[in-house]
């Protein structure tokens, strides 16, 4: 199939939103490349022209989904100023604790199946996870970078395992006090780095 200009990127960008959904809701494991094709509504052999592996699909949908959280950090430092770290407990606790398991951060859903792939995946998803941990610490206000990265560690950890905790919680009550545990945890923590 020939593409116009700026068709074929258009469309890897469209498969790669699938390709992550689908990735989120199953698990890499759970998934294989003619589930992923029809989560996209392509065939097989369009996937493959976009992606040489399942592998590769999986590398590319985590890092995006870590760009994404970058970027969604950095709008709200820019837009809630001294408040984003509140704005951003309480999204991530609430909105990202709640969405359809597909829609959920990649932090919280992709990063156990990164801990199994190969190591050009893990070495990838470190470097853009440094830059989150990077966009948290640089809108933290108090101690060195080195203090505020590793308060920036600390906030990824508790918001990211947290909200998978609260996520398994039939009680929708027992959900709730986790993700208020979580809040109020992240802010002492920023307070106190």
């Amino acid at each position: 199939m020939k593409y116009g200009p700026g068709q074929k990127e258009e469309a890897r960008t469209r498969i790669l939103g699938a390709v992550g959904r689908g990735f989120r809701r199953l698990g890499y494991g759970g998934i294989g490349v003619d589930g992923l094709a029809k989560e996209a509504s392509v065939t097989s052999g369009a996937f493959y022209g976009h992606f040489p592996s399942k592998a590769e699909a999986f590398k590319a949908a985590a890092l995006i989904g870590l760009v994404e959280l970058r970027e969604g950090i950095e709008h709200l430092r820019a837009s809630e100023g001294d408040a984003w770290l509140a704005a951003f407990a309480d999204f991530y606790t609430s909105v990202r604790r709640s969405c359809e398991l597909g829609e959920s951060c990649a932090l919280q859903s992709l990063t156990p199946d990164v801990a199994r792939a190969d190591s050009d995946t893990k070495i990838a998803y470190e470097a853009e996870l440094l830059k989150v941990v990077d966009a948290v610490a640089n809108g933290l206000q108090h101690g060195t970078l080195a203090a505020r990265r590793k308060t920036a560690w600390a906030i990824l950890s508790v918001l990211s395992g947290g909200v998978t905790l609260a996520r398994s919680a039939d009680d929708e009550k027992v959900g709730a006090n986790i993700a208020n545990a979580i809040k109020s945890a992240v802010l002492i923590l920023a307070k106190a780095g």
